[in-house]
């Protein structure tokens, strides 16, 4: 695993706006990203985010890492709006080199969303790799396990399509088995649409990284690793589909394949399973509990 590197204050003269429907920029989730993007080879390029957020990324990835341009698009069409005014006053001289997406776009499911996408050298994303906890077949997954959704779990918070998708719409896709549906999807419009553009995808690695450079390669992608931090776990993200794969896999020959992966130290030397990590929560649900993030490259073979 890369060392953790430390803290960094923020680079701008001012803070981002931060609505509730919005990430916080500050979290450590969006930190380990940059180190990655950092390393990703940007300068000079053409980058396309999918899920822009509050613009933190493309103002990071334009001001710091030399990109020459910047496209870009949300399933939340307020974000959009947000960014823009963003990267305004925190890179007010690089603001002219993003022209995003307008609209709810999810994916890049657009015909404007394509039309850039076939003109990207990198796309970046960090999407989610968690089923909506209402989900009908998902909920029947859980059932079918006699695992219960943790309390308060399916409370619907102003940023919850950040966190939760759609598991259902995705179950065709192999790797949504293991909650990665919508990022396979992402995969292979990338793949379809801009076949030669590079991707670097910002993982929660609660499944390992073994599973999820495994989805790479499915879908034509040589994985590395760029950037990886133990973070403390979302309190209110439910894991509860973890603990189910878990159970559904004990007795079979894949358990020992697909090992989840939580902590119980910032240091990740205490290693917990789901199962344990949700024993944990309902003894306690402000109890600390840890996971990796990693950045993913994929360069298309």
């Amino acid at each position: 695993m890369l060392e953790e590197s430390s803290e960094t204050s923020s680079p701008y003269a001012s803070d981002p706006e931060t609505p509730d429907f919005a990430f916080d920029p500050d979290d450590p989730w969006t930190q380990t990203f940059q180190e990655g993007l950092a390393r990703a080879d940007l300068k000079d390029k053409t980058v396309y985010e999918v899920g822009v957020g509050t613009g933190i990324n493309v103002a990071f990835i334009l001001q710091s890492c030399g990109a020459k341009r910047v496209y870009g698009s949300d399933l939340d069409p307020r974000l959009v709006v947000l960014a823009e005014r963003n990267i305004k006053i925190l890179s007010p001289e690089h603001a002219k080199h993003f022209k995003p997406v307008h609209g709810s776009v999810s994916l890049v499911d657009t015909d404007e969303a394509r039309e850039k996408i076939a003109k990207t050298d990198v796309v970046i994303a960090c999407i989610p790799q968690v089923g909506e906890p209402s989900d009908a077949r998902l909920t029947a997954f859980r059932e079918a396990q006699s695992i219960e959704l943790a309390e308060g779990a399916g409370d619907e918070a102003e940023d919850h399509i950040a966190h939760y998708y759609p598991w259902s719409l995705f179950d065709q896709y192999p790797y949504n088995s293991v909650g990665l549906g919508l990022n396979e999807a992402l995969m292979r419009r990338i793949r379809e649409h801009a076949p030669k553009a590079e991707l670097v995808m910002n993982f929660g690695c609660r499944i390992g990284t073994e599973i999820i450079c495994e989805c790479f390669e499915a879908n034509g992608y040589k994985p590395e690793k760029i950037a990886s931090k133990i973070v403390l776990q979302h309190s209110g993200t439910d894991i509860s589909f973890f603990v189910s794969l878990e159970k559904a896999l004990n007795g079979t020959e894949y358990e020992k394949q697909l090992v989840c992966k939580f902590y119980g130290d910032p240091e990740g030397k205490q290693p917990l399973s789901a199962t344990k990590a949700q024993e944990m929560i309902n003894d306690d649900p402000n109890v600390p509990l840890y996971h990796e993030v990693a950045v993913i490259r994929g360069t298309p073979v």
